[in-house]
């Protein structure tokens, strides 16, 4: 019987790490949406959105980073890490797609996101 107690309590545990997680991916993607949200309202506006993607890029290396960092693959936060900071380089030379570059940036968190949801097949 403590047996079936202690397993019942490890998966419990393992349940509620994976809750967790995967809520604290959506909040933290959430507020990168915001952040790149703000880029492009300020771009589309036709103001300067450096203090924008300046913005972005603190939250993403201070706090993005640090409450995924335990739960996602380092490549991906590195994929993300790149496209951030091409945002400057491509604002000052006039790329045409800079918009698409953010859009880009939302569609890697989503993946993140995405890649951390339980699936069927992933345990076998």
């Amino acid at each position: 019987m403590k047996r079936i107690v202690i397993c019942l309590t490890i998966i419990a545990i393992i349940l509620a790490v994976g809750i967790y997680a995967l809520a604290s991916i959506d909040g933290s993607n959430d507020r990168l949406y915001g952040h790149i949200e703000a880029v492009l309202a300020e771009y589309e506006s036709g103001g300067d959105p450096r203090p924008e993607i300046e913005a972005l890029r603190t939250f993403f290396e201070k706090k993005y980073v640090r409450a995924l960092g335990c739960f996602v693959n380092d490549d991906r936060l590195g994929e993300l890490s790149v496209s951030i900071s091409r945002l400057v380089p491509m604002l000052e030379s006039d790329c045409d797609e800079f918009t698409a570059e953010c859009e880009a940036i939302r569609e890697e968190a989503r993946q993140i996101y995405i890649r951390e949801l339980p699936e069927i097949f992933r345990i076998f």
